[in-house]
């Protein structure tokens, strides 16, 4: 009863259309769905305890995570659902709420770079509006997942549990194509460096530093944020990995995604990432979520 619920909702939620990314309907989705995450507790409790850790003036630890918890769930549940089960409506949505115009004009000159962030709100739809931008970077993805669905060619993204990822990166950047890599959420199999963050340590996927070395390309950090109904991203400074070992080159790209987080907190998705415990904590909360994906699935066929 409670997957045919779920199902039924997400069913709702896809007829909106276009509307299905904002409003009161959306809002009770994501209570509905929040509020059966198993490890809703989990994640409120840890992310509070990490925004304590960092002592960010002028924000409160619990409430920041109550909203943090709630763009999670927008972003993994709202913005998967409606790119698997209508691409065309994402898509669209993506192009007119979107403002990437500032990454394009970074990469104008043709010189192909990685495009890298931290995991903000919406950074599907981010990747989605990049893909169908001028830009048009090789994607990549840690795992298959329901998002497969909304990939018009396989060739367009790599998954980051295969071997082969970092030479398909680094082969599409000689080749003259940007790539998109997220390097704060670390998957079992990826090596790690450590860095730090807003005053702790904070491990990330050490990959990027060797694909930028070995392809001579740079990484142009990105963050996005609300701007009039829809998010904009800006461009930060591109680090060019010339001269730099691969660890100055990651604490360099990771000092870029410091302000925006002291500004936003809200936003960071994965503050459980600077507890000792994050590869646990970061299972919990995939185990939860695959087990909300069963329920929502028939919503998709």
């Amino acid at each position: 009863m409670r997957g045919t619920s779920l199902a039924a909702a997400a069913r709702r939620l896809i007829a909106l259309g276009p509307d299905a990314f904002a409003g009161p309907r959306t809002d009770a989705f994501v209570a509905e769905v929040g509020g059966r995450h198993p490890g809703r507790a989990l994640f409120k409790r840890v992310s509070a305890e990490a925004i304590a850790r960092t002592g960010l003036p002028g924000v409160c630890p619990s409430k920041t995570a109550e909203q943090v918890y709630e763009n999670f769930i927008w972003t993994q549940f709202v913005c998967k659902t409606l790119m698997a089960a209508a691409p065309d409506v994402s898509v669209e949505f993506a192009r007119t709420r979107f403002g990437i115009a500032a990454a394009e004009r970074a990469l104008a000159d043709g010189v192909p770079a990685i495009l890298s962030a931290f995991h903000y709100t919406g950074y599907p739809l981010v990747a989605l509006g990049l893909a169908k931008s001028s830009i048009a970077p090789l994607l990549s993805k840690a795992r298959e997942d329901i998002l497969d669905r909304s990939i018009d060619d396989p060739r367009d993204a790599v998954r980051m549990s295969s071997r082969s990822a970092a030479v398909r990166l680094t082969q599409e950047l000689r080749g003259g194509r940007s790539v998109w890599v997220m390097v704060d959420v670390v998957l079992p199999s990826v090596r790690v460096m450590a860095t730090r963050f807003l005053g702790h340590s904070l491990l990330v996927g050490a990959g990027m530093g060797k694909i930028a070395q070995l392809a001579g390309r740079p990484c142009v950090p990105l963050c996005w944020g609300p701007a009039d109904q829809g998010l904009s991203v800006c461009v930060e400074s591109a680090i060019d990995p010339a001269g730099r070992s691969e660890e100055a080159f990651l604490q360099d790209f990771v000092n870029t995604q410091a302000p925006f987080v002291a500004r936003q907190p809200e936003h960071w998705l994965e503050w459980y990432a600077l507890l000792p415990d994050a590869p646990k904590l970061r299972a919990a909360m995939k185990k939860g979520n695959d087990e909300l994906w069963e329920q929502l699935t028939p919503a998709l066929d």
